[in-house]
């Protein structure tokens, strides 16, 4: 497309997004469609909501636009990187880089084969409901619904806006990794205490930045083994595409000696025979819990030291040290899901009494400060 041309498409677009923010979205659209767009809103993996604004804006500019059948026809890389993120950003919208075109992954169309991919399911199948309500719609449909989700939109920047204005502790990493330090050193529970922290971290991390990893054994207890689960360790982290290797963690607060290590070998034993290599295992534990034979430490405290064994790599890193790093790399919101999860895993019924009374009193003195 000539610079002309995109220059004039991309104001063109800008100020169509900002008149349906000026605009109110006029009659309120059909019961089943907000509940859609409600699931969308409500997971943190905002290249849902990104997509659903291509899709609509394509469609408006093109009235025989089809996403369910060629998203890719309406170029939505020039579409997205260009005038709606700038739209985005002028409006304090909670965004990512290229957030459609990470949940599209290259699909040819935006269906039920798509969702069938795509974590959360819920949230990806009523993307693809709300895809066909577009893809069904008069224009003047398309055009209430492109103003309710910029209303939509417009509801989260202000959110973000409060939030960073609040300076909430719940979102402060200091504050949370003093938090999970007391946790794990003063009720460890067995090792569950540290095996969730850790899991929840993975989770809030990838749901928040839409990588679409899968994670197994993040909500397992301690005492479910890797041999029973037939796992290759604690928590894993599976690749999206299938290809490649998983990222094996095992999360310890007890020594990871001789025993341990064979242990863990020979859960990693299956996968090294059906993929004929075996994946490195993340040891996170604390200093004086790492192999006594671990060599080569990083020296600045994190890295404490790797050994082999079986053909397996044990990468020793230092608990405390690796979860002020997760939450250093996590956006504001992304923390405070982390909390909401940590919360809620302790005030479930059947947690230990002694975790429960160590929380009541972290966030009863923390309360009174």
């Amino acid at each position: 497309m000539p610079r002309k041309d995109k220059t004039a498409r991309d104001l063109r677009i800008g100020q169509l997004l900002q008149r349906w923010v000026s605009d109110p979205p006029g009659r309120p659209l059909a019961d089943v469609v907000e509940r859609e767009l409600q699931t969308v809103f409500s997971t943190t993996v905002w290249g849902f909501r990104e997509i659903l604004l291509v899709i609509a804006v394509a469609r408006h500019l093109d009235p025989a636009y089809l996403a369910s059948r060629s998203f890719y026809d309406c170029n939505p890389r020039a579409l997205y990187e260009g005038p709606i993120r700038d739209f985005l950003s002028a409006n304090g919208v909670p965004h990512r880089k290229s957030g459609p075109l990470n949940i599209a992954k290259a699909a040819s169309g935006i269906n039920t084969e798509w969702a069938g991919r795509r974590d959360p399911v819920v949230v990806s199948q009523a993307v693809v409901r709300l895809v066909r309500q577009i893809e069904g719609g008069s224009p003047a449909d398309v055009e209430r619904f492109g103003r309710r989700l910029v209303q939509l939109l417009m509801e989260e920047a202000a959110v973000a806006s409060a939030l960073a204005i609040a300076t909430l502790p719940e979102a402060d990493i200091a504050f949370l990794s003093q938090l999970c330090r007391q946790l794990i050193d003063q009720a460890p529970d067995g090792g569950n205490t540290p095996q969730r922290i850790v899991g929840a971290l993975l989770r809030a991390y990838h749901e928040s930045m839409g990588t679409g990893v899968r994670l197994e054994g993040d909500t397992d207890s301690a005492s479910t083994t890797s041999t029973t689960s037939k796992k290759p360790g604690d928590i894993v982290e599976w690749p999206t595409d299938g290809d490649g290797l998983p990222v094996v963690y095992e999360v310890t607060v007890k020594p990871f000696g001789k025993a341990r290590v064979e242990e863990s070998a020979d859960n990693v034993q299956p996968f090294i025979e059906r993929n004929e290599v075996a994946p490195e295992v993340i040891v996170i534990c604390r200093p004086q819990d790492a192999h006594p034979s671990a060599s080569g430490k990083s020296g600045d405290g994190v890295h404490l030291g790797s050994l082999s064994h079986r053909g397996v790599t044990y990468q020793f890193i230092d608990i405390y040290e690796w979860i002020t790093a997760q939450l250093a790399r996590m956006p504001p919101q992304a923390r405070l899901d982390f909390y909401s999860a940590l919360e809620a895993y302790i005030n479930d019924p059947s947690r230990s009494r002694t975790v429960k009374e160590l929380w009541r009193k972290l966030r009863g003195a923390d309360a009174q400060t």
